[in-house]
């Protein structure tokens, strides 16, 4: 992934391969919201999305290669685990939910990034901490949050719906 402050967003995945535009996924993005803006009850929801995880491997603190859920990665491109999205339907708004490390994880993780860092990196149009979701969803004031639910017909296996502090206070509608 690269910023460049005077370019698009991108991602890539190392030298010699396909520089794909951020823009990519801020159109998946579009095209849903399209879709679901046909739905006059859906007009005026929000889609939510939890990224994935991420894990340890058994006892230990050793991480295991992290790969982003599909879907996620399908609407944000975040390569970064324990992150969550949100698109306003009606207008196509794009929210990134990134987590709030405490400084000194800078020591084994690096420099930490500031939420400008992640607007530019992934071209959404606004980046907010996990733990100011439910205020930042409150202010948009959704008639209903939208999230997957369901099982997926390739893997077998069942969606993981997204689930944040305050999320039993709106209406939902789950779907796959």
């Amino acid at each position: 992934m690269s910023v460049d402050e005077d370019a698009r967003p991108y991602f890539i995945m190392g030298e010699h391969t396909l520089d794909v535009p951020m823009k990519l996924h801020e159109e998946n993005r579009k095209r849903v919201c399209q879709e679901l803006y046909k739905n006059p009850n859906l007009q005026h929801s929000v889609i939510v999305l939890q990224g994935g995880e991420s894990t340890t491997l058994y006892c230990s603190d050793r991480e295991p290669v992290f790969r982003q859920e599909s879907y996620f990665h399908w609407a944000f491109g975040v390569l970064e685990p324990d992150c969550y999205g949100a698109i306003e339907v009606h207008n196509n708004r794009s929210h990134l939910f990134v987590p709030k490390l405490p400084e000194c994880y800078a020591v084994w993780m690096g420099r930490l990034h500031s939420l400008e860092y992640f607007k530019k990196r992934y071209g959404v149009d606004e980046v907010h901490y996990i733990p100011d979701m439910k205020d930042v969803l409150s202010a948009v004031k959704p008639e209903v949050l939208l999230t997957l639910h369901g099982k997926n017909s390739d893997s077998g296996k069942d969606t993981r719906e997204a689930v944040f502090e305050g999320i039993g206070e709106y209406d939902l509608i789950s779907s796959i």
